[in-house]
C-alpha cells in the first residue's frame, strides 16, 4: 500500500515537453527521415495537474495507470496538431498505446522504465517528432485541500466543514519524489459524498460530524487517509507572509492592490470547504487575485484558493474588511497609505 500524506505543492497549469525536433529548431535526429508537416517539431502536452509539478517536462505515467498526451506545433501560434499521426513506442514493455491518434494518444504504464515515443506521418512513416516517456510505480499519495496550496500541513492538522463541499486534490509520487500521473485514478469515501471534477480533483461533502476515510487507487497501488470533520468555525486568521502578521492590514493606495489570504479555524485545526465572502468598506475594493497573463495556449487555469482576495485602496486612511467563512465572520482593520 502506498503511503498517504499531505504535501505543499504550488499552483499549476500543465506539464509539457518539447520534442527532439522542437528543441533542435526542427533539425532531424540522426537515423530518422523527417516529415515536412512539422518543420519546427512538436510540443507534447501531458495531463493537467492541480500543482505546478515541473511544467517543462512530460510527467511520468504511473505503472498501472494512464495519461493522455496531445500535441501542438512548436512554432507560433502553437496551434493543436490535427493532421493525424501514427504513434509507436520503441519499447512496449514499459508502456502501451491502447488508443493512439489521430490527434491524441493514451499512455498506459506497464512497468518501470523509459521508452522513446515516435509520432510518424501517416502512410509515409516520416518522423513528425519524438520524445522520451517514463513510467514509475506509485509510492506515495498526497491529499491537498484547495485552501492550503501554500501550506506544509499534515492531514491531521486540517478538517472538513460539515455540510460544506470541500475541493481536494490528489498528488501522486514515485521514487525520489518524482510526480506521476494516473488519469484512471479513483477516490472513494466512507462517511462522505465524493464527486470527481478532474482526474486529480474531487469534491467531498459530509453531512455528519464523524471522521471521513478517503480510499485512493492510483496505478497498481492503494492508499487511505482519515480526515476529521468539524461542525463550525470559531476564528478567521490572516495567513502570515513575509512582513505581515495578525494585526492591522497595511496596503498601498491605487488600482494595483495586494493579495491577502486567510484561514478558517476550529480550535487548532484549519478548516477547509467553507464559502468565503469579502465585504469591503467604502474606500476598499476587492477582486479575485490576478491570473497569470503569459500562459501558453495549452495551459489550464490555476487552481487558486477561495480564501484569497486582491485588496485595493481608493483613498488614504483607515478602512475595514469583513471576512466571512461559512457562518462565521470577522472584521479586519485596514490601513491605506
Amino acid at each position: 500500500m502506498a503511503a498517504v500524506g499531505l504535501v505543499f505543492v504550488g499552483l499549476s497549469f500543465v506539464a509539457c515537453e518539447y520534442g527532439e525536433r522542437a528543441r533542435a529548431q526542427g533539425e532531424c535526429p540522426p537515423g530518422e527521415t523527417c516529415s515536412e508537416l512539422t518543420p519546427k517539431g512538436l510540443v507534447f502536452i501531458g495531463a493537467h495537474t492541480i500543482n505546478d509539478a515541473d511544467v517543462a517536462d512530460l510527467l511520468a505515467t504511473a505503472v498501472g495507470g494512464t495519461q493522455t498526451v496531445s500535441v501542438y506545433y512548436a512554432n507560433a501560434p502553437s496551434a493543436p496538431y490535427v493532421a493525424g499521426f501514427e504513434a509507436r513506442l520503441v519499447d512496449s514493455t514499459v508502456a502501451r498505446l491502447p488508443s493512439p491518434g489521430p490527434t491524441t494518444l493514451v499512455l498506459r504504464g506497464v512497468s518501470e522504465g523509459k521508452a522513446l515515443l515516435r509520432l510518424l506521418e501517416p502512410r509515409t512513416s516520416k518522423l513528425l517528432d519524438r520524445v522520451e516517456i517514463e513510467t514509475a510505480a506509485v509510492q506515495r499519495i498526497s491529499v491537498l485541500p484547495r485552501e492550503l496550496l501554500d501550506e506544509k500541513m499534515e492531514a491531521g492538522e486540517w478538517a472538513l466543514l460539515q455540510g460544506a463541499p470541500a475541493e481536494l486534490g490528489i498528488v501522486l509520487f514515485g521514487a525520489n519524489e518524482m510526480q506521476l500521473v494516473d488519469e484512471s485514478l479513483e477516490v472513494r469515501a466512507h462517511g462522505a459524498e465524493v464527486s470527481r471534477r478532474t482526474w486529480d480533483r474531487y469534491e467531498v461533502m459530509t453531512s455528519a460530524p464523524s471522521a471521513v476515510s478517503l480510499d485512493v487507487r492510483a496505478g497498481d497501488q492503494r492508499g487511505s487517509v482519515d480526515v476529521q470533520v468539524v461542525t463550525s468555525i470559531d476564528d478567521i486568521t490572516r495567513k502570515a507572509t513575509e512582513g505581515s502578521g495578525e494585526g492591522r492590514i497595511e496596503i498601498g493606495v491605487g488600482a494595483g492592490g495586494e493579495t491577502i489570504c486567510f484561514q478558517a479555524k476550529s480550535g487548532r485545526k484549519t478548516v477547509v470547504g467553507a464559502k468565503w465572502v469579502f465585504e469591503p468598506s467604502e474606500t476598499l475594493t476587492v477582486a479575485r487575485p490576478d491570473m497569470p497573463s503569459d500562459l501558453p495556449p495549452w495551459a489550464a487555469p490555476p487552481w487558486s484558493s477561495p480564501s484569497c482576495v486582491k485588496l485595493a485602496g481608493t483613498a488614504v486612511g483607515d478602512a475595514r474588511l469583513k471576512v466571512k467563512a461559512g457562518e462565521y465572520e470577522k472584521v479586519f482593520e485596514v490601513g491605506v497609505r
